[in-house]
């Protein structure tokens, strides 16, 4: 008992080292936090790093996308122009010459083709790279994108279908499509490359005079110009739109540093 005696006194007698203990506390708690930090801050280098090559990609898309929107604003210009012309025939103006009116008439068939590329927008959007952009605006325009493309979508559609269901029947056996094509955007961009069309001038005449007194087409002209105008609107505000995305995607790029070689 009294070994168990002495003991105690000893063990009562002995210093808690309690700095020490505290010291080397707070160094283990600090390496934890500093590893958490280190890990946060790595993890928030890569989701940066994937920003910025998102970012970039974008970009280029985008660009490329704009070009090909301004060339359709100016197909639909041309369509319009030729479409207004025709309307001043129908209602009376000075006959021109019948290879202009071929011209005319096959400006109206124009493509107005509009499908600017979207592989890395869509890529962007299944994937929910979107939540790695830190630029509220940004993500907002980019939300935007999809609906304006839709509607741009739906009128090209609408101006397409009334030359397609509408005029191209109408002017079956009216006016030869065979020199709608020789007098025709075709058959001067042939020309231009120094290629010759297969067939010469149809042997069947155009009657332009039934066709431009025909009150039915000047209704067909007249929809045709509103729905194509309304398509030429359309690509104006999707232009609008991608320019302030490419704009809002640069000045990202710019605060990083990552528009460099672009």
């Amino acid at each position: 008992m009294e070994g168990y005696g002495i003991n105690e006194h000893m063990i009562a007698g002995r210093k808690i080292p309690w700095f020490r203990l505290a010291a080397e506390g707070v160094v283990i708690i600090s390496s934890i936090l500093i590893a958490f930090m280190v890990d946060a801050w790595w993890e928030e280098r890569l989701e940066r790093q994937d920003e910025q090559s998102y970012l970039a990609s974008l970009h280029q898309e985008f660009v490329h996308s704009r070009a090909l929107i301004i060339d359709a604003e100016k197909g639909r210009s041309v369509v319009l122009d030729a479409n207004e012309l025709l309307v001043a025939q129908a209602q009376g103006a000075a006959r021109v010459p019948s290879e202009l009116l071929l011209y005319w008439f096959s400006l109206l068939s124009m493509p107005l083709d509009l499908s600017p590329p979207r592989a890395v927008f869509d890529d962007l959007v299944s994937s929910g790279g979107t939540l790695l952009i830190r630029s509220d605006n940004l993500r907002i325009a980019l939300a935007q994108y999809s609906a304006l493309l839709a509607r741009a979508g739906k009128t090209t559609d609408e101006a397409w279908a009334v030359w397609t269901q509408r005029i191209q029947p109408f002017l079956e056996g009216r006016i030869p499509r065979i020199d709608r094509l020789r007098h025709g955007m075709f058959g001067k961009l042939a020309e231009e490359d120094g290629l010759t069309l297969p067939f010469d001038a149809s042997p069947h005449g155009a009657d332009f005079d039934g066709v431009l007194s025909n009150p039915a087409f000047e209704d067909m002209l007249a929809e045709r110009w509103l729905r194509v105008e309304n398509s030429k609107d359309d690509a104006a505000k999707l232009r609008a739109h991608v320019e302030e995305i490419i704009r809002l995607i640069e000045i990202e790029l710019g605060q990083s540093g990552g528009l460099t070689g672009l």
